[in-house]
């Protein structure tokens, strides 16, 4: 039959022990009743020995019956043991930094690398980084052959490219003035600061001065005398015919230049023939002769370009 005892305190009638109940009894304290525990309930009676936390808190074992609590760490800290390994405390890690990952793992054991930077292996399992090279240089082994570096490459003297081209068919001029031949030819350097070698052959059939040059044109910039050769006919070479009664003379001229023009790298360079006679008398190209008669020979006009690396 249930009983209901009001009082204020309940003491132990001996001692200092107070017994609220049998091993098997059920001790029931209503849902909204407050139960207070003065000093906190201690880690062997299934509390932490704790009055009070702040939003935050951690807790960890001081000893095997006792707990203490760590006060929350700032923004992005981690909770790491102390410098004694006794307790946690927070501490702060750049997650930033990622960690390298070996060769053996697939990495490359390199945390960071610079635009043009080349890989090479200086062992079974480990990589190193090379430093890209300065323009034209180009890779080669050290004098070790232990590593790849850069180098300048060879020296100069180096043919990059030959073209050519002809002019068969026939033409004549009286004029005082320079004109073109028809005979033109373009090229592209491949390489910086290369040079040009020009070789060019003219065939006339004259009884004057038949005078030529070449030009050159740098990506439609407009022609120009060729810089550099001695003389007013810049590039050219000049051929007078027999005068008198045998004027079915046949000249082939030729010249051999090495032009330095200054250019960047995709611009078409282009050069022509030109020619004009200095006594307005008829001169010929590819002309057998005045009669231009099947009982002599004849040669075409030509024109080879070379580009010749630096």
């Amino acid at each position: 039959m249930a009983s209901e005892i009001k009082s204020d305190k309940l003491s132990p009638s001996t001692g200092t022990a107070l017994q609220i109940g049998d091993a098997s009894d059920t001790i029931t304290i209503p849902t909204g009743a407050t139960f207070t525990i003065t000093d906190g309930l201690g880690v062997a009676g299934g509390g932490t020995g704790l009055t009070g936390f702040t939003a935050g808190d951690v807790l960890y074992a001081t000893g095997t019956t006792t707990l203490a609590k760590l006060a929350k760490g700032t923004a992005e800290q981690v909770l790491a043991m102390n410098s004694g390994a006794t307790a946690p405390d927070w501490g702060s890690v750049d997650l930033t930094v990622l960690p390298t990952i070996t060769v053996a793992k697939g990495g490359t054991n390199l945390s960071s690398f610079t635009a043009g930077d080349i890989l090479y292996a200086t062992g079974s399992t480990t990589l190193a980084k090379l430093a890209k090279g300065s323009a034209d240089d180009v890779l080669t082994m050290n004098s070790g052959a232990t590593a790849p570096e850069w180098a300048a490459a060879a020296g100069g003297g180096k043919l990059l490219q030959c073209v050519g081209t002809s002019k068969t068919d026939r033409a004549s001029t009286t004029s005082t003035s320079w004109a073109d031949t028809g005979l033109s030819l373009a090229i592209t350097p491949t390489a910086a600061s290369s040079k040009i070698v020009i070789n060019a052959s003219v065939n006339f059939y004259q009884g004057g001065f038949g005078i030529w040059k070449v030009v050159r044109d740098i990506d439609s910039g407009g022609y120009a005398d060729i810089t550099g050769t001695i003389g007013d006919q810049v590039g050219s070479n000049r051929q007078r015919s027999t005068t008198g009664a045998n004027l079915t003379q046949m000249f082939t001229p030729s010249l051999t230049f090495l032009d330095s023009p200054s250019y960047t790298l995709t611009d078409v360079l282009t050069y022509k023939v030109q020619w004009m006679t200095e006594n307005t008398i008829t001169t010929y190209l590819n002309h057998k002769n005045d009669s231009d008669n099947v009982y002599h020979t004849t040669n075409a006009c030509t024109i080879t370009l070379m580009e010749i690396g630096a």
